[in-house]
């Protein structure tokens, strides 16, 4: 009711939450009366910050940065801010956008090391070139040799490839995985 005594007759009424006197153009709000500008964006910090602590899953800095952005666009653009029927939905949005914008900047930029993913070097189109070489030539081998040659490309024990063949003594199985190694070497054009 005191802001209702205060409004003089030249005020009239915009918006269902503000009203403008014709002569001073400050807004006059539910709560406040003719609030200055820097008041106001101290008070939307306050309001601001428990939205940001939402959206940044309440990493305290990243908040701050957040309300900070906002406060300094508000600033920025002064005139919208101030025309715009809910100033307070304005500033949320300018934090909702500018916290989106940082997660997906994050999410874009995939860390190499923190996932392990190999970098690709200079050699790795020789090195598909020879695994592709290889297939070629391990298409002519038989059966078993493809066998023994790709289970101990894969670090399996002779014991462990036995029980694989299993109609094979570990002498022969060695002597097999020897000429094999050496058949493929000679069809790759390589030495052992």
């Amino acid at each position: 009711m005191e802001a209702l005594s205060l409004i003089d007759s030249n005020a009239e009424i915009k918006q269902p939450n503000a009203i403008v006197n014709k002569e001073s153009i400050k807004k006059v709000c539910k709560n406040r009366i003719e609030m200055p500008f820097d008041e106001l964006l101290k008070d939307t910090f306050k309001k601001l910050m428990p939205y940001a602590m939402f959206l940044t899953y309440k990493n305290e800095a990243d908040s701050e940065d957040l309300v900070q952005y906002t406060i300094l666009k508000l600033i920025k653009n002064k005139d919208k801010f101030l025309e715009h029927p809910k100033p307070m939905a304005y500033a949320k949005l300018i934090l909702k956008n500018k916290s989106r914008d940082d997660y997906r900047k994050q999410n874009r930029n995939i860390s190499i090391e923190a996932n392990n993913i190999l970098v690709a070097n200079d050699g790795y189109h020789q090195a598909s070139y020879e695994f592709k070489e290889m297939l070629d030539c391990l298409e002519a081998f038989d059966e078993t040799d493809r066998t023994i040659l790709s289970m101990l490309g894969a670090g399996n024990s002779y014991e462990e490839i036995q029980e694989v063949i299993s109609d094979i003594s570990m002498a022969n199985l060695r002597v097999k995985a020897n000429r094999a190694r050496i058949r493929l070497a000679h069809c790759m054009g390589k030495k052992l």
